[in-house]
C-alpha cells in the first residue's frame, strides 16, 4: 500500500525536478535493522527507494505501528518514531533544510510536498483513530477493506488482495497478538468473507460485508 498515496520516485523523474534529485543520497539497510530511532540526531527527510520499512512508536513493552512504507513513500526522522527495515532495501535521504529550500525555489515541488504531507497526516490520524476507538476485529476488517478497495484485483469469486505481510507482521501492524489475528482471520474464513489463497494473498468474497464489519 502507498502510505501517502503519491509515489515520489515517479515525481522525482520529472524533468522539472532534476535539481531536487541531486540533493538526495543513498543509504542501504538490512532486513530487521533499526534504521532510525526517536533520539536520532540527524534531521532528515527520506524516500524509500527499495524495500519496505515500518514506522512505529514504542512505550514500555508496547509498539504502535503507524504504517508500512514502500518505494516512493516519504517520511522524516524528526517525527519521533522508530524506523525498522521489513526487508533489505535502500533509502534516499537529505536534510530538512535542503527540502525547505527546494520547496521555496520550485513552486511545483512545493505543491507536491503539500499533497504528500497532507496524505501522511490523514493516514496517521486514521491509524490513531483505529487504535483508540475500534476493537481489533474492526481494525482488521478496516485494513482488509482499504486494501481491497484501493489495490484489490477482480478475480473469480471476489477481489484478490496481496497483503505482502506475514500474520506476525499483520498483527504488529494492527497492535494485536498473532494468536488473536489468526483467530479473527479464521473466523472471517469460516463466515465466507475471506478465502486464503496463499501465505499473503486473500480473496474477499463480499466487499460490502467487509466494510460493514469494519464500521461495526
Amino acid at each position: 500500500m502507498k502510505f501517502s498515496g503519491i509515489n515520489l520516485l515517479d515525481e522525482l523523474e520529472r524533468v522539472e525536478f532534476e535539481d531536487i534529485r541531486s540533493v538526495f543520497s543513498e543509504r542501504s539497510f538490512k532486513k530487521g535493522s533499526i534504521i532510525f530511532t526517536p533520539d536520532n540526531d540527524e534531521d532528515l527527510v527520506f524516500i524509500v527507494a527499495k524495500g519496505r520499512v515500518r514506522i512505529y512508536l514504542a512505550y514500555e513493552s508496547k509498539e504502535f505501528t503507524l504504517g508500512i512504507l514502500g518505494p516512493g513513500d516519504l517520511y522524516s526522522t524528526h517525527a519521533g518514531c522508530f524506523v525498522q527495515a521489513y526487508e533489505d532495501g535502500m533509502l534516499l535521504t537529505t536534510d530538512v533544510q535542503s527540502v525547505k529550500r527546494c520547496m521555496a525555489d520550485i513552486p511545483l515541488f512545493n505543491r507536491t510536498m503539500v499533497r504528500v504531507l497532507g496524505k501522511i497526516l490523514q493516514n496517521s490520524f486514521s491509524v490513531i483513530d483505529g487504535l483508540v476507538f475500534k476493537d481489533i476485529n474492526s481494525r482488521l476488517c478496516a485494513y482488509l477493506y482499504k486494501e481491497a478497495a484501493q489495490y484489490g484485483k477482480p478475480a473469480a469469486g471476489g477481489i484478490e488482495i496481496n497483503l505482502n505481510l506475514t500474520t506476525e507482521q499483520l498483527s504488529t501492524l494492527l497492535g494485536a497478538t498473532r494468536q488473536t489475528v489468526s483467530t479473527l482471520l479464521n473466523n472471517l474464513t469460516r463466515e465466507g468473507v475471506l478465502t486464503r489463497i496463499d501465505r499473503s494473498r486473500w480473496l474477499v468474497a463480499d466487499l460490502e460485508q467487509l466494510k460493514a464489519l469494519a464500521e461495526n
